[in-house]
């Protein structure tokens, strides 16, 4: 899956640039080995190595930026913001008392952010989609955190890879992205749809239209 993260970035980089130049006005080059060494050092377990690839062909979106790339409205955090993201969130839990040592399996619920998520991308509203670096079948898997549900909900992706070729085929096909993630909702028992159809506005930015 790793080997898939270069292609899929620049399947969506190339789109971006062609079809959504104000988006595409917003990706920073790619992060040094330092960078993504520092992120590093903040966890208790290694970077997946999707994650990695993602961060050596793109550092993220320019601070401030608030043209989304993935669905629905998230940003992605370059590897500065990954940090003060994350210490944040820890910082957050340790007011209020709540543990945040590694605990259960990757894609589990938790009501405490944990000091093996990983954020990736921001709404700029409380939502933070991370990665989750739990053990288990599913570590590495891309979920989101809930300012107010906390991670309540089930993963999105399978993993950064799953997530940017979803992301690339919707971009390059005009169909929906997160359609795997709809299905295992209604398996679930969920009325809702996630899945979401890419758009363009007339100045140039992605935005992802929602059922």
């Amino acid at each position: 899956m790793t080997s898939q993260v270069p292609q899929s970035w620049q399947l969506i980089a190339t789109w971006l640039a062609e079809h959504a130049p104000l988006t595409a006005s917003e990706m920073r080059p790619p992060a040094s080995p330092a960078a993504i060494e520092a992120v590093q050092r903040q966890l208790p377990v290694r970077l997946p190595a999707d994650l990695v690839a993602w961060w050596e062909s793109c550092d993220g979106f320019t601070d401030g930026a608030v043209y989304a790339l993935l669905p629905e409205i998230h940003v992605p955090l370059c590897t500065a913001r990954v940090i003060e993201a994350r210490q944040s969130q820890l910082d957050l839990e340790a007011k209020f008392g709540s543990p945040t040592a590694m605990t259960g399996q990757a894609g589990e619920f938790s009501r405490a952010f944990q000091d093996a998520f990983v954020p990736i991308a921001e709404d700029h509203c409380g939502q933070l989609l991370f990665v989750d670096l739990r053990p288990g079948p599913l570590h590495g898997c891309v979920s989101e955190w809930d300012h107010e549900q906390a991670f309540l909900a089930l993963p999105i992706w399978d993993s950064v890879a799953a997530m940017l070729t979803d992301v690339a085929v919707a971009l390059q096909s005009g169909t929906p992205a997160c359609l795997d993630f709809a299905r295992r909702q209604r398996a679930a028992g969920s009325t809702a749809d996630p899945s979401a159809v890419p758009i363009v506005t007339p100045d140039g930015e992605l935005e992802w239209s929602c059922s």
